[in-house]
């Protein structure tokens, strides 16, 4: 029976509502599913439970064995290292659009506008900016701030800027891609 892949958790982890173990670690699994958005809103909700390894979107394994003996045991220690630096963490993205033109400007008032959320961050990184935001970062929060990241974005909302945020998510952006494989990230 072929199987979506959606991520590594800890075994036991209380937002999963099937997994295939191996030791102490789980890979959260279903039916193969078709739509990105049903995919990214499982792992955002499994990030609530404990820190989560996201799989790329549309991995499959043939079964429960291949989970375990191809994707799980091979990189156990990696994983658990991942999750254990990310538990209790989760990303946010937030997106900033400026009414006024210069991208010297923009990166600039950029830095002053995100130094709270940025000082409640274990990490941060730039994203591509993409087709709605002229800056966009990732940033690497405690699950206890995130109330704290969304109220400081809420009130960017002022002064020639336009900011939003989106998260919990799994911390894609802060995921090593050197060790990726076609099991993970």
């Amino acid at each position: 029976m072929t199987l979506q892949l959606y991520g590594v958790v800890r075994a036991g982890h209380p937002r999963a509502p099937r997994t295939v173990c191996w030791e102490d670690l789980a890979m959260v699994v279903g039916d193969p599913e078709p739509d990105p958005a049903a995919h990214l809103a499982m792992v955002s909700a499994l990030v609530e439970g404990g820190p989560v390894l996201p799989v790329r979107f549309g991995t499959v394994a043939e079964d429960e064995e291949v989970v375990r003996t191809e994707v799980l045991a091979p990189s156990a220690d990696t994983y658990r290292a991942d999750l254990d630096r990310l538990d209790g963490l989760a990303e946010v993205h937030v997106c900033l659009r400026f009414t006024e033109p210069g991208s010297a400007w923009r990166a600039a008032r950029s830095d002053v506008l995100l130094s709270e959320v940025a000082q409640r961050a274990r990490d941060s990184v730039s994203l591509p900016a993409g087709d709605s935001a002229d800056e966009r970062w990732a940033f690497l929060v405690g699950m206890g701030d995130l109330l704290v990241v969304r109220d400081a974005v809420a009130e960017l909302a002022d002064g020639g800027v336009q900011a939003d945020w989106i998260g919990p998510l799994p911390a894609y952006s802060f995921l090593d891609r050197r060790t990726c494989s076609r099991w993970s990230w």
